[in-house]
């Protein structure tokens, strides 16, 4: 039985919402963690699938192959992946900034803005996400997802940085949280069309039904229905040639950071092969 990995944050729930609700029909098993966790499981091999870190395709070249038309992109804007700062971002030399262990790929897309586009180099320190605290030790505090959204601003961090929105004003280009990954074999191609054909059907019934499902599992997450819809409205969930774009445009940047060796290719599985 494949095993298909779930991130527990709103974000992911449209494209997972038929399966998740029981309307599509899924006899494959559902492991739920936050983004730094699936990308364990899935090297290690405790899921097969899994929507996961954009970098940890790259700093694993040829482990995985990528299911086509799907991802998480902020069209513009993130709104869930904010970096809080004491000072402007210019002047976050040789300042402490706290990074979340929740996350991987938003780790590398701040060192980019920061180290590449602002020319700072901060120092470093990692904190666990809705754990620790570390606003009394750092001048910048980088928060991911639900809790992201739900964070009230403090006047003892007055700058607050949506790094989707900062990539796009740079870049002018989408930017690519999580791609579906596979930890690819080849005894696994009809369990995994079938895997496929249901998160398609999956997330056209999520994409469909983004205000109702707002409106329903808001209490789930902590927020308000029409921050969720308004949030859910501002990603593009495909991986399209632009979504692409986006992402070897990054993959190019954590080359130049020295975070990966080379930029891999987008090594995309083929369901028709395996009809």
């Amino acid at each position: 039985m494949l095993r298909l990995g779930h991130i527990v944050y709103s974000n992911c729930f449209p494209v997972h919402a038929g399966i998740l609700t029981g309307k599509i029909p899924f006899p494959f098993k559902i492991v739920e963690g936050i983004p730094t966790e699936l990308n364990r499981y899935l090297i290690e091999g405790k899921i097969d699938v899994s929507p996961s870190s954009s970098i940890e395709y790259a700093m694993n070249p040829g482990k995985y192959r990528i299911l086509p038309g799907f991802s998480i992109t902020s069209k513009t804007r993130a709104m869930s992946i904010i970096l809080e700062s004491k000072v402007p971002l210019a002047e976050l030399d040789r300042k402490t900034v706290a990074l979340t262990t929740a996350s991987a790929t938003s780790i590398v897309l701040l060192r980019i803005i920061l180290e590449v586009f602002e020319r700072v180099n901060p120092d470093f320190m990692q904190y666990e996400q809705g754990v620790e605290e570390p606003y009394d030790t750092a001048d910048a505090v980088l928060t991911i997802g639900d809790l992201a959204l739900r964070r009230a601003a403090s006047p003892r961090f007055p700058h607050a940085y949506d790094l989707g929105e900062l990539w796009y004003n740079k870049t002018g280009l989408p930017f690519v949280f999580a791609i579906w990954q596979v930890n690819y074999k080849r005894n696994m191609e009809q369990d995994l069309t079938r895997l496929y054909d249901a998160l398609i059907e999956s997330k056209q019934y999520g994409m469909s039904r983004l205000a109702e499902l707002a409106e329903h599992h808001a209490g789930d997450f902590g927020l308000p229905a029409e921050t969720l819809d308004r949030y859910w409205n501002n990603f593009s969930y495909d991986l399209g040639p632009e979504e692409q774009k986006g992402l070897l445009t990054y993959y190019g940047y954590a080359m130049e950071l020295g975070v990966i060796d080379s930029v891999p290719d987008l090594k995309i599985w083929t369901p028709e092969a395996a009809r």
